[in-house]
């Protein structure tokens, strides 16, 4: 890729003091040895700005474009039509979409931005671009006073601050530019489809020392943030994916050691040059990435422009993990709740709602997903008799207007709603408060059962799924289902092509129900509750008062007997599809394999490489950790926020079920399907949830 201003690193000073470092560009020692392929391979091509006015490459199975010309702020002449390159023929844009032929993995037509960190200075002039306002995930941006060649001036401050609402500021105007150049592409006639909407294209950050970055640590931390905003940005405006185009030293000397837990950026796809061929390409994809996720693209010369070749199945050579937890259930429920909503702008909830359940018990949070899906939100926890200060500083940071408590006065005080009746709401950000107080609302029943039928009549829909080839098998023990392990029963599946769905676990146990609220959330089907030899009258007034025609049953006949699922078809006449295995770790595995299995057989998920995974002996990690599989997610997006949630037997045990499914999913993937290989873990809780020796445990299985 070509950068028009070679500037190179500067030091993160106010003064605009610059030093510039000189650094090696080669990048084909990542590759192991070079390989002989037996056919050339379909591959892509990029071009930008230095390509505006010439013949474009022919025959490619892939374009990607970019944005930019050569830096941020600045917008390539020829991405739509414009006054030098007025015909939609001379568009970049609809060169990519409209010739190539789509003959790899890699969609017809990607773009790419530019990236720099300018800081607010550069040789004693003000940069026009840096900002000087703006929440953020390290506070908010404020100005400083610096001296310049005009005198003094009031500046946006060298902070990760500043640079994170600059990332967030240019990604904004650049998939703006994308949409504006498509839609231009669109009026010329005759008329040429091109798609508008930044979520039709996959996006990558051009990382590379010619732009302007800072130096060494803390500079390093800045570029880091500014980083950070560019993604966040990017997908708050629709991006699908975004991946990291960089030469790997380049992205050590510009961010440091970045590790795969570093928010954002790790575990993005990679886009890597180097090569001095096609083959040496090939020999690129066999490589590591730098950010521990996926390495997707490998480029080399090809003629006049850059070639690239889609890396169709990345070796990973380690897996990474995440952990999100508090020291207390009330701030790992917080921690998960922010891991998704970075209370930054354009990223708090939009409803700018929350669910609150008690931590005193598992049902009202987890039967409250289904609410809190509804709402675009998360469930936060307080305890019975106090607002924990965690909980109340979420709700400010998160620009909370209205609360809605799941559970009654014996599971929360009214004194702990009084208390968040009495908080003054704030804008998302939590720097500056909006109208009135916090709006409160409660939900509840005399029993868990009872709260989770009228959780999921305030909803009042059910979602609506098709899984046929779901239920026509019976295993060795005579139980029905084609993820079920155990001599439970189901029925046929339903005739209709979609059927209101429900889900119906124990309301003893928390564990089936636990792993069922990743369902419950993403697919927003309501989480209702039975005891194990007694069907709910609850659960059946639900089901009928929200017309759902099929339940998926979760756990074997211990945790809900043959009993229980026959009267529940005798009264309501639904559908049943069993979930179970020989264990609650078994159960979540055949879940997961649910989840992840193709839509006519499961529920056709895309599981991003990752998986979640929480302590099996208790509930408290795990209770809202559901919020994660968000579609909206910030932290991980759309393309990678959906994942299973899988149970160890305790804080020092994988158990046998886990440890074989990561082994298998670590090799072919989830449902057999090599795109689906696991890669990363979540890990809900600290180290007395889960021990170092486990975790390490089971990232060795999913190397196996």
């Amino acid at each position: 890729m070509q950068s028009r201003r070679a500037i190179g690193f500067r030091a993160a000073v106010a003064s605009g003091i610059v030093a510039i470092v000189v650094l090696g560009g080669g990048t084909a020692s990542w590759a192991s040895s070079v390989i002989e392929v037996a056919a050339a391979t379909p591959v892509g091509n990029d071009i930008s700005f230095p390509q505006c006015g010439t013949s474009f490459p022919t025959g490619q199975a892939f374009g990607i474009v970019g944005v930019n010309d050569g830096v941020p702020g600045t917008l390539n002449p020829c991405l739509g039509p414009s006054s030098s390159y007025p015909s939609f023929k001379e568009s970049e844009l609809y060169w990519a979409v409209t010739t190539s032929t789509g003959s790899t993995s890699q969609p017809r037509a990607s773009v790419y931005v530019n990236t720099s960190d300018p800081g607010n200075m550069f040789n004693g002039t003000v940069e026009s671009g840096w900002p000087t306002t703006g929440a953020t995930p390290y506070g908010s941006c404020m100005t400083t006073k610096v001296d310049t060649r005009s005198g003094p001036a009031a500046v946006g401050q060298d902070s990760q601050a500043c640079g994170w609402e600059f990332g967030l500021q240019e990604a904004a105007r650049d998939t703006s530019w994308l949409r504006a150049a498509a839609q231009s592409i669109n009026r010329q006639s005759p008329p040429n489809r091109v798609p508008t909407t930044p979520r039709a294209y996959p996006w990558w950050l051009d990382v590379e020392t010619t732009n302007t970055w800072q130096q060494q640590p803390p500079g390093q931390e800045m570029n880091v943030a500014v980083l950070q905003g560019f993604v966040v940005g990017l997908r708050a405006g629709g991006a699908p994916s975004v991946g990291v185009y960089a030469p790997p030293d380049q992205w050590l000397a510009i961010t440091g050691r970045t590790s795969a837990s570093t928010t954002t950026l790790g575990g993005l796809a990679t886009w890597i040059p180097g090569a001095s061929n096609e083959t040496g390409a090939q020999a690129l994809c066999s490589g590591r990435s730098f950010t521990d996720g996926s390495l997707t693209l490998a480029q080399f010369p090809s003629g006049n422009f850059d070639g690239d070749v889609s890396c169709a199945r990345p070796t990973v050579t380690q897996s990474s993990v995440t952990h999100i937890f508090g020291q207390t259930a009330d701030a790992t429920a917080a921690a998960e709740f922010t891991r998704t909503f970075p209370f930054a702008k354009h990223a708090c909830p939009a409803t700018r709602a929350a669910v609150i359940a008690s931590t005193k018990e598992y049902q009202d949070a987890l039967s409250s997903q289904f609410l809190a899906a509804d709402l675009t939100t998360g469930t936060l926890l307080t305890r019975t008799t106090i607002l924990p200060s965690v909980t109340a500083a979420t709700l400010k940071k998160e620009g909370i207007t209205t609360v809605y408590l799941v559970g009654g006065p014996l599971a929360i005080t009214t004194a702990v709603a009084n208390a968040i009746a009495s908080l003054t709401a704030y804008e998302c950000g939590g720097v500056s408060p909006s109208t009135g107080k916090i709006a409160v609302h409660r939900i509840y029943g005399q029993t868990q059962y009872a709260t989770a039928m009228l959780v999921a009549e305030y909803v009042g829909t059910a979602g609506q799924r098709a899984f046929p080839g779901a239920y026509a098998t019976t295993n060795a023990a005579g139980g029905t289902g084609r993820y079920n392990d155990t001599p439970g029963t189901g029925t046929p599946a339903p005739f209709l092509p979609l059927a209101p769905t429900a889900i119906l676990a124990s309301g003893v146990e928390f564990q089936d129900a636990q792993a069922a609220s990743v369902v419950s959330y993403r697919t927003k089907l309501p989480l209702l509750l039975t005891p194990a030899t007694e069907l709910s009258t609850t659960a059946v007034a639900a089901i009928e008062k929200l017309g759902v025609k099929q339940v998926i049953l979760m756990g074997g006949t211990l945790a809900i007997t043959d009993t229980v699922e026959q009267a529940l078809v005798e009264k309501t006449g639904v559908s049943v599809l069993r979930v179970a295995g020989e264990d609650y770790t078994d159960t979540a595995r055949e879940l997961a394999r649910f989840e992840a299995a193709i839509a006519t057989e499961g529920l056709g998920w895309t599981p991003g490489h990752r998986i979640t995974v929480a302590r099996g002996n208790g509930f408290t990690d795990g209770l809202c950790g559901a919020v994660l599989d968000n579609p909206n997610n910030l932290a991980t997006g759309p393309s990678g926020s959906a994942r299973p949630l899988l149970l160890t037997e305790n804080p020092t045990l994988v158990g046998s079920y886990l440890a074989t499914f990561l082994k298998v999913t670590g090799h072919t993937g989830l449902d057999s399907t090599a795109s689906k290989t696991i890669r990363h873990l979540t890990v809900l809780g600290g180290p007395l949830a889960l021990n170092a020796a486990e975790i390490s445990a089971m990232q060795t299985d999913l190397r196996h």
